[in-house]
């Protein structure tokens, strides 16, 4: 069986499924226009022989789950796998990422348990903690491979590790937010942000240079959006409210 693509009369071109009866004769099943078969009635095989071609319309409706830990994921993947078989995971489905899609032909039970493992990894992350995102942080940010609550988990431990730019360390490659507790510690000295904590000791630095560095990071956080820095403008530094919406602009 194969499936082949054809013009008809000028029109087209057309995909077929052709099945060999015996090499003398063949059945020819008529699919659709290229660009636009529905894969509803073709198998995975198909449906990835198709895809790879560009000749479906759409792709088979999926049940996600969206996980915290891309680990989390990949193990509820392998579960999934040794109950049902490979076929239970949708051809879209892909260990990189912290979703996970169920081929909607699944049986309804590995759909509930994707759900509910799912909802579980979320929930234990939360356990540790979340901060608000400020508008410019979420426009900075890509969630494409991490959920909002990774980021906000992770700012909240970062920012109690005493790091104010928690954005600088910030990986969305660490699967657990709670790690970011002992990378903070490790790069203090490195990390180019405010403290929280104020007794960091910064004898490499002159006072004027230390003030010009916090100045101008000040200014970059204040265009961004954070209103604290833009205080922090205005009292260390004597900006006056025209000069910070400038800086807003």
């Amino acid at each position: 069986m194969a499936i082949i693509t054809k013009t008809v009369g000028g029109y087209g071109p057309y995909a077929y499924r052709v099945t060999y009866v015996d090499p003398e004769q063949q059945t020819w099943t008529y699919l659709g226009p290229v660009g636009q078969v529905d894969p509803d009635d073709l198998s995975n095989d198909e449906i990835g022989e198709l895809r790879d071609e560009k000749l479906l319309s759409r792709f088979r409706e999926t049940t996600d789950s969206e996980f915290a830990s891309r680990v989390v994921a990949n193990e509820v993947r392998d579960d999934l796998i040794d109950r049902w078989g490979e076929d239970v995971l949708a051809l879209a489905d892909d260990r990189r990422s912290t979703t996970l899609r169920i081929d909607e032909d699944a049986p309804e039970d590995a759909g509930n348990l994707a759900q509910q493992e799912a909802r579980d990894d979320r929930e234990n992350a939360r356990t540790v903690g979340q901060a608000g995102l400020s508008d410019a942080e979420k426009k900075r940010l890509d969630f494409a491979e991490r959920p909002i609550f990774h980021a906000q988990a992770s700012k909240a431990v970062i920012q109690d590790a005493g790091v104010d730019d928690w954005t600088s360390i910030y990986d969305p490659q660490v699967e657990d937010p709670a790690a970011f507790e002992q990378i903070a510690q490790n790069n203090r000295e490195q990390i180019q942000g405010d403290r929280l904590d104020e007794d960091v000791d910064n004898v490499a630095l002159s006072r004027e240079q230390a003030d010009s560095q916090l100045e101008k990071r000040a200014i970059n956080a204040a265009a961004d959006g954070v209103d604290e820095a833009a205080d922090q403008l205005r009292e260390k530094f004597g900006y006056d409210d025209q000069q910070i919406e400038e800086i807003k602009a």
